[in-house]
């Protein structure tokens, strides 16, 4: 198979967005430019993916409709694309230099089943990276995780959802940081046999029910529940985010750009930010219910 590197150069606040979206559009990983080439000017960032040639002419066209919807979203990338034919690479070699052990708040490490450190103090989440999003490399992820480990040591929490549950990784953190009963839905039933795979290597499949469905199908209400979803999903999928939440509960939402806060909080009438994290352009949110 023939590939070819796609290269961008951007602003270096648009950098994580437009890499995850990359690794989303179909690139094994991302990585930034050589160490040995002058490094960008101040501000700027280079990305560098390797795609199939086949799909490099789809990925670029995706990659620069995104491009111009993160400028009209507020957040100029002011961006230039390059692609070139590579040599012959050991792609699992460079899958797994990306995919690293990750500390994640006070008590939990996200590691990948090659590479599990011992971690005193630490309850360790061993994840088999795959398609499905959620390894802990990303923003949005880690936050995700701070924000749980938060609520859930703050107590009260008996039972928790989680939307969206990709690699099932934080299904896994809500188990493994004592919540009794997790609920992990996905609309996309093909990422089932990596979550359930990950939730028994961290002895969690027994005390986690996995299910494939839109959270509109979801009938009780939870103590907790996470959505690390884009921001139109948080917003399409409101309504039934919010009637999936109990009385007192929490709704964790992430996915999101700084940008697009509000109108995402908007979407949610009836309730206000109660926590905030935010790691470069990246932002989860804590809503709970006004009164």
């Amino acid at each position: 198979m023939e590939w070819h590197a796609v290269r961008v150069e951007l602003a270096e606040a648009a950098a994580d967005a437009v890499a995850s979206f990359l690794v989303e559009a179909g690139a094994p990983a991302v990585v930034t430019a050589a160490s040995d080439e002058p490094p960008p000017p101040a501000g700027r960032a280079r990305l560098e993916a390797h795609v199939p040639a086949a799909d490099q002419p789809r990925i670029v066209a995706e990659l620069t409709r995104y491009l111009a919807s993160l400028a009209a979203a507020g957040t100029p990338a002011a961006a230039t694309v390059t692609t070139t034919p590579v040599p012959p690479t050991d792609w699992e070699a460079a899958f797994r230099r990306h995919h690293v052990p990750v500390a994640v708040g006070t008590r939990l490490l996200v590691a990948p089943p090659w590479d599990v450190p011992d971690a005193p103090g630490r309850h360790v989440l061993v994840i088999e990276p795959g398609m499905a999003f959620g390894t802990g490399q990303h923003p949005t992820t880690r936050t995700c995780l701070e924000e749980i480990e938060s609520v859930v040591g703050a107590g009260g929490i008996g039972t928790a959802l989680d939307v969206g549950t990709g690699s099932g990784v934080l299904a896994a953190a809500l188990a493994g940081l004592g919540v009794p009963r997790v609920v992990a839905l996905d609309v996309d039933p093909a990422v089932l046999p990596l979550a359930r795979t990950n939730l028994r290597r961290n002895a969690a499949g027994g005390g986690v029910l996995l299910l494939a469905g839109a959270p509109a199908a979801v009938r009780r209400r939870f103590d907790l529940v996470v959505a690390n979803l884009l921001a139109g999903a948080l917003v399409a999928e409101a309504p039934a985010l919010a009637a999936a939440v109990a009385p007192a509960g929490h709704l964790i939402v992430s996915g999101l750009l700084a940008a697009q806060g509000p109108a995402v909080v908007a979407a949610y009438p009836g309730w206000r930010v109660a926590g905030e994290r935010g790691e470069g352009p990246w932002r989860t949110l804590r809503l709970v219910r006004l009164g």
